[in-house]
């Protein structure tokens, strides 16, 4: 039988417990400030980077849109917010959409709007119109989606030509029946087994249309939201204050 512990030889034993567990407590807790500080300075390293990609990006976009050579500002440093259901027609209705406005010598000569189509096949399909002066279609392009591979893909440029459709097109009038697909009497045409991709864009693109040629004029007006010492506001509140001071002229 063995003999009981002495309360001290007890007191030994629970310390020779302890004394590993806290050492490993330490240890984890060291490699978790380690590990938090490395994450740290790699995205204080890299964010000017990743902004820069960004910025290049947008404006390799804007410049497919509009041809680089009809403006000489800097397109992505010249733009105003908007939040109107013209052109926020999205399910997240906290979306804040960007108008860039391309001058030549202080004169607009187009704005490339941002705009959400909301009943594509799979969701929301991001886009960007633009837009000449006389109301005319500069150019389209899908920033985002997520449409089927192989049917409702073909929106992508570099899967298909049918975002050039819109080139150079105009609205005859807010009830302009051409603005559809050809399933639906108009003259877009629509993708092989993939009918409400295309026509969901059409319907974008004509909205945006729509409230280009009611706003045109008003969004010269607004402050200027790109530039690096104007913050863009933390919420739509104010974006929508601003919108509203835009419709509320028409």
């Amino acid at each position: 039988m063995t003999d009981p512990l002495t309360p001290n030889e007890e007191t030994q034993k629970s310390s020779s417990f302890r004394l590993p567990i806290q050492k490993n407590s330490q240890i984890l807790a060291i490699f978790a400030i380690v590990c938090t500080a490395i994450v740290g300075l790699v995205n204080e390293l890299t964010k000017d980077k990743i902004k820069a990609q960004e910025q290049l990006q947008l404006l390799n976009t804007l410049h497919s849109i509009i041809e680089p050579n009809r403006y000489n500002n800097d397109i992505t440093q010249d733009c105003v917010i908007l939040n109107s259901p013209a052109i926020n027609d999205s399910k997240n209705n906290k979306t804040i959409q960007t108008a860039y406005i391309a001058r030549n010598n202080s004169d607009p000569i187009a704005i490339a709007m941002t705009s959400t189509a909301p009943d594509g096949y799979n969701g929301n399909i991001e886009l960007i119109v633009a837009i000449n002066m006389d109301n005319s279609i500069s150019g389209v392009r899908v920033l985002k989606h997520q449409e089927t591979p192989g049917l409702g893909d073909k929106v992508e440029l570099r899967k298909s030509d049918w975002i050039h459709s819109f080139n150079g097109k105009k609205l005859l009038s807010e009830n302009d029946s051409r603005w559809a697909v050809v399933k639906d009497g108009g003259m877009f045409d629509q993708f092989t087994g993939a009918t409400i991709t295309p026509r969901a864009i059409v319907k974008a693109v004509r909205k945006t249309l729509l409230y280009f040629k009611d706003n045109k004029h008003s969004l010269l007006t607004l402050t200027n939201s790109c530039l690096i010492d104007v913050p863009k506001p933390e919420n739509t509140h104010e974006a929508s204050e601003s919108e509203s001071e835009v419709n509320n002229e028409h």
